[in-house]
């Protein structure tokens, strides 16, 4: 069963924003035998889901402005039933929304070190495989090593809240609120990232685990 279906060149739709990860990531799986099509936003990923009818969707979660991949998995989930989805993230933990969906593995940007992972991966959601014990969607809660303090102030980052800000909210100086804030950082295990500031990655975080909807 399996030998006949790799008669057929399998499909994969890459949706990742940093575009130097997107060309390596898609010249990785053109080398395995995929015809392979990319692109940056969940808009355009819609758009080419519709026009190119992947087997199978390489999801970021964190996406820029706009829809998250979270957001276009659940879309391509209702109109194409049959796609298996691999999620992408610098990140520990995803929504409860998708921690029932099948066909779904979950793999974390900085573990995977060698690239064979993200096929066996992709053969296990192609395949039908449940990947839950390879490459489970629930993860550890990274906010839970947070103090009650430190997730007051993460609150507040979500919101869009300044240094600044927060320090008047909080009746502190903006030294010792910077100070908290790199230790939220480090304590979540943030790294700087070329497309999204330490800023940006902690509120992701923040927003993914708790559900938090931030306001533009």
């Amino acid at each position: 069963m399996v030998a006949a279906q790799e008669n057929f060149t399998r499909r994969l739709l890459l949706v990742e924003d940093d575009q130097l990860t997107r060309g390596l990531i898609s010249s990785l799986f053109s080398q395995a035998g995929f015809e392979v099509e990319s692109c940056g936003t969940a808009a355009e990923g819609a758009d080419l889901a519709q026009k190119f009818d992947p087997d199978v969707m390489v999801v970021d979660i964190s996406l820029g402005e706009g829809p998250t991949g979270i957001d276009l998995i659940q879309a391509m989930r209702n109109a194409y039933p049959h796609m298996a989805f691999v999620v992408l993230s610098n990140y520990a933990a995803l929504p409860a929304a998708i921690k029932d969906f099948k066909k779904v593995a979950y793999l974390r940007k900085r573990d995977v070190a060698d690239p064979q992972m993200l096929i066996q991966a992709l053969e296990e959601v192609l395949h039908d495989f449940d990947p839950s014990g390879t490459f489970p969607i629930e993860q550890h809660n990274v906010l839970s090593t947070l103090t009650a303090q430190q997730l007051q102030v993460l609150a507040l980052i979500s919101q869009g809240l300044s240094n600044h800000e927060i320090a008047l909210r909080r009746g502190t100086t903006i030294q010792s609120t910077e100070q908290l804030i790199g230790r939220i950082y480090r304590s979540l295990g943030l790294e700087r990232d070329s497309a999204k500031s330490m800023r940006v990655q902690a509120t992701s975080i923040y927003n993914s685990i708790t559900g938090a909807i931030v306001n533009s």
